[in-house]
């Protein structure tokens, strides 16, 4: 995705590098942008407690290049 498509609250999914563009490769995680910079997305994952769904829960957020991203379905 694009850094200008980025915002919070917008769902993602994360799909590394060694996964060759696979969104269902095992390791592909999805979340929510909990804010933007001038380089990189942050973003909180859903885990066994939460679907994140605004931004503003209460765990860390990852820096994430936004190339890695893609709309969450």
């Amino acid at each position: 995705m694009k850094l200008s498509e980025l915002k919070q609250g917008v769902r993602v999914r994360y799909v590394p590098t060694h996964a060759h563009g696979d969104a269902k490769h095992a390791d592909c995680e999805t979340g929510v942008v909990s804010s933007v910079n001038a380089t990189v997305a942050f973003v909180k994952y859903d885990n066994n407690m939460c679907i994140m769904t605004t931004g503003n829960e209460p765990y860390t957020a990852q820096a994430i290049n936004p190339q890695d991203l893609i709309p969450a379905w």
